[in-house]
């Protein structure tokens, strides 16, 4: 065979692997796209349950000086500022947090998770908007994360 040919019947397995391959990834995005189409399936609400937010808000305990929010300090603010904006409930949790500083660099440190389960209504969410502000100025923190999903839940 000569050079000529083996070039050509080369080049011709080549478009072949390639068209190959295109229809294979042509066929994994229409499979994955009707995939997305179907969500889980609808589950009826529980009798006594209704449709909620849930917030959950992540205070830092680490001060710019190295000193830590104090079981005090964080009892102190519960009382003075959580109590008073939420008293039908809320839960609260020990964690250890890690993020990036806004100067870039990994920080871990202990953390409270704040969870309050609540109506959509402005009053709770401005609420919560409050005990994020207050946090960052009483503890000189960059931020207070909060993560919002929709719930369903009964008392």
């Amino acid at each position: 065979m000569s050079a000529q040919c083996t070039g050509r019947a080369r080049t011709a397995a080549l478009r072949r692997t390639v068209v190959g391959r295109g229809v294979v990834v042509a066929l994994l995005i229409l499979a994955a796209a009707g995939c997305a189409g179907r969500g889980a399936p609808a589950l009826e609400p529980l009798p006594g349950s209704q449709a909620l937010l849930r917030s959950e808000l992540f205070f830092g305990r680490l001060k710019p000086d190295g000193s830590v929010v104090t079981d005090a300090e964080w009892r102190a603010f519960v009382a003075e500022h959580v109590t008073v904006r939420f008293p039908d409930g809320f839960t609260v949790l020990d964690a250890v947090g890690q993020y990036r500083t806004r100067a870039g660099e990994l920080q871990t440190e202990p953390t409270k998770i704040l969870q309050i389960v609540h109506g959509p209504e402005a009053r709770p969410r401005a609420a919560i908007q409050e005990l994020r502000d207050v946090y960052r100025r009483l503890f000189q923190q960059e931020s207070v994360l909060l993560i919002e999903s929709p719930a369903r839940a009964g008392f």
